[in-house]
């Protein structure tokens, strides 16, 4: 019996996706493209029956990542959160995303986000993976939410965040500093 070991278009996306996803964070505040934009290729790429998820304010995105398999959980214990952080009610919302223990730092969420880059808000980042300090501007997220992030995130206990903006994606680690400008 053949066996047909030739990827298809669908691993090679997914596997694709999946290595911007850690070169993002390897280099925060260095954007990535990704083979194909929005949400439902970062979810493809990531989820499986091992893991959970929770949408936010996306009905339809939300019933196609329940067809991964992957469990549908509320917000404070989701694995994966998809979610918009342009609003109070939301950075509030966020304020109870899991950052994990310090027996284990890893059982944090990771939160993506939608955002433009190139204008908006300026920030300053420094940390791990970024030689002296790296400065990115970010529109479409509330400006509580850097207060509200710097507040809960005490290294190694927090999450880490991915802004998409299209195919573009910027990774930001929860040991990545951030100073407003």
């Amino acid at each position: 019996m053949a066996h047909n070991l030739q990827p298809t278009l669908d691993d090679t996306r997914t596997n694709g996706t999946f290595e911007e996803l850690m070169w993002a964070l390897s280099r925060p505040g260095q954007p990535r493209e990704l083979p194909a934009e929005g949400f439902w290729p970062l979810a493809e790429s990531l989820l499986d029956r091992e893991c959970s998820f929770h949408v936010a304010d996306n009905p339809s995105l939300d019933l196609k990542m329940a067809a991964t398999g992957a469990r549908r959980m509320p917000l404070a214990d989701a694995d994966y959160v998809f979610a918009t952080i342009g609003s109070a009610e939301s950075v509030e919302a966020l304020s109870r995303l899991r950052i994990g223990s310090l027996l284990y730092p890893d059982d944090a969420a990771t939160l993506f986000a939608p955002a433009h880059f190139g204008s908006g808000q300026q920030l300053r980042l420094t940390g791990a993976g970024i030689k002296d300090s790296v400065t990115v501007s970010v529109e479409g997220i509330d400006p509580a939410f850097w207060q509200m992030r710097a507040k809960v995130i005490r290294y190694p206990l927090g999450w880490d965040l991915y802004l998409i903006d299209g195919k573009r994606l910027l990774g930001i680690p929860r040991s990545t500093k951030i100073e407003v400008l």
